[in-house]
């Protein structure tokens, strides 16, 4: 009797289960069998709400592991994850990257940013069926909670992705800073041949630049670059 094949599902969840393992050493992370427990849980909800609403462009494991889990793993090359640090993830989307790295670093404070209704409700239900604490998720636009006290120049660390222009980007994390509180970001192509010509913007918004190399998620690819944004002034926020 030959021996029963792998089913398709089956296959492709090894794959990603792979490529989890290969780039978690890539990047010089290790996690703990619960962690990766709660990473599987998340893939799996994450696909399963994907097919009546839209919280995500990812529609497979792999993708999911690949630009969600990896990549915002990235981020942990810009900061130290301090227990007790304050974070903000500013247009959280799908929890990327702030509700992994909370997984994955659980003495962070974080908090998720998110406007849209569906993707909000999906960040709260992963939150309780993950059994987090010390992460919230807040239904709202940045712009709605720069004149809250309990927001406006609490946080040491600022996450956001693909939310506009770079100065744009910054109006928009700039106030949730404290003094020397870090804004990291992703930086493609198109930020990196517009970063000489906005030092100076930068610099006036009050924010000091650094960019920041992080190791490659996958063999053979090219590093990862991270942009960290500095508030530098010590004016009340």
């Amino acid at each position: 009797m030959e021996p029963k094949r792998p089913s398709t599902g089956s296959q492709a969840n090894l794959a990603a289960e792979r490529l989890l393992h290969r780039g978690l050493v890539l990047i010089g992370t290790q996690l703990t069998p619960a962690q990766l427990s709660a990473l599987k849980v998340y893939s799996s909800e994450l696909l399963r709400w994907a097919q009546r609403a839209n919280v995500t462009g990812f529609r497979s494991e792999e993708a999911i592991v690949r630009e969600g889990f990896l990549r915002s793993l990235t981020y942990r090359a810009a900061f130290e994850p301090v227990p007790g640090i304050r974070a903000v993830d500013i247009g959280s989307g799908a929890g990327f990257p702030g509700l992994v790295l909370k997984v994955c670093y659980p003495g962070l404070e974080m908090v998720l940013v998110e406007s849209a209704r569906r993707r909000a409700a999906f960040l709260r239900h992963l939150i309780r069926r993950l059994g987090l604490s010390g992460i919230r998720c807040l239904q709202a636009r940045a712009e709605e909670l720069h004149g809250d006290a309990e927001h406006r120049g609490r946080y040491q660390l600022a996450f956001a992705r693909a939310l506009g222009a770079l100065p744009d980007v910054v109006s928009l994390a700039e106030p949730f800073l404290s003094p020397g509180g870090r804004l990291i970001l992703h930086m493609g192509r198109r930020a990196a041949e517009a970063l000489p010509a906005m030092r100076a913007r930068l610099a006036a918004m009050g924010m000091r630049t650094t960019v920041c190399e992080a190791p490659a998620i996958e063999a053979g690819a090219p590093p990862t670059h991270l942009l960290v944004l500095e508030r530098a002034s010590s004016r009340d926020p």
